[in-house]
């Protein structure tokens, strides 16, 4: 029997290397990206020693780059065909795709280069659209699942990471819009909407806002709005929920025969996402303000 295949970007770390060993697991043939080769030795090592590294296929491929995400598509199409008995000239099946890279770029928008925002648009959104426009054809053919990694951020905008957000929210809407586009190719689209966890990486974004600062008499209320947010991302990191439940997730949407557009993980980001939408805004700011002392 063939083994079920799902490509996963972004498997270096956090929730898609969890993920990508979660289901190897279970069976399935994960064709997972990465960066760097030792990010793709030290997955497969972590995987044999889990006794199913013959599952864990590691790819090298920054999907910002058109060029890498072409030579990606042809060794994913050699693998598969490879593996699966299709006549000379059909198109090979891919069962999943899951869209899992991304990266933040926090801070004060005034003080944020265009620069990086332009860099959290093109990976958090472009490249999304670029993997995904690439493999549909081989996900139509399995009537496949695609599964798009949004946020909380996704439905809630707050200070310093309105751009993060902005680039969640229009993932959001792109995914809302291919789970309608698709249908009739028997094709689902489902959204992860993650609050933050011990992945965090906003620590790092957030020590180069302070870079951005520039005088500190002028821009001394950002000084305390970043301190705030960083100090409420050490928190995070140290406190948010499991990864694990972010992988569990995943394999529910895998096993659904009809998945959900939406899950929040863990359920008190569902909770949360609730509460903003019924929340009137002149509130919701009151609330938002008192809590990060804005």
């Amino acid at each position: 029997m063939t083994r079920k295949t799902i490509l996963i970007t972004g498997c270096s770390s956090g929730f898609g290397r969890r993920t990508a060993l979660d289901l190897a697991r279970r069976g399935w043939h994960v064709l997972g990206t990465v960066r760097k080769e030792s990010d793709g030795a030290s997955l497969v090592q972590e995987a044999e020693q889990q006794h199913c590294g013959y599952n864990i296929t590691p790819l090298l491929c920054d999907i910002t780059h058109g060029e890498q995400i072409e030579k990606l598509l042809a060794e994913v199409k050699d693998i598969l065909l490879a593996e699966q008995p299709t006549s000379r000239g059909e198109t090979p099946h891919l069962d999943a795709l899951l869209n899992n890279a991304g990266t933040a770029y926090g801070g004060p928008i005034e003080l944020m280069p265009l620069e990086d925002i332009r860099a959290q648009f093109e990976l958090n959104v472009f490249a999304q659209v670029a993997v995904t426009q690439a493999f549909l054809p081989l996900l139509k053919v399995a009537r496949g699942k695609i599964i798009f990694v949004s946020s909380i951020s996704g439905r809630i905008s707050v200070p310093v990471t309105g751009v993060y957000s902005a680039s969640k929210y229009a993932l959001e809407a792109l995914g809302d819009a291919l789970r309608l586009e698709l249908a009739p190719f028997g094709v689902r689209v489902s959204i992860i909407e993650p609050a933050s966890s011990p992945t965090s990486i906003w620590r790092t974004s957030l020590q180069r806002s302070f870079e951005h600062i520039g005088d500190a008499s002028e821009n001394g209320p950002y000084v305390r709005l970043l301190k705030m947010a960083e100090k409420s991302a050490i928190q995070s990191s140290q406190t948010g929920f499991p990864v694990q439940k972010f992988a569990d997730t995943v394999v529910r949407i895998l096993e659904s025969a009809r998945p959900r557009a939406r899950y929040g993980v863990p359920f008190s980001a569902s909770l949360l996402m609730t509460l903003r939408r019924l929340m009137p805004d002149i509130l919701w700011d009151r609330l938002i303000r008192l809590a990060m002392r804005w």
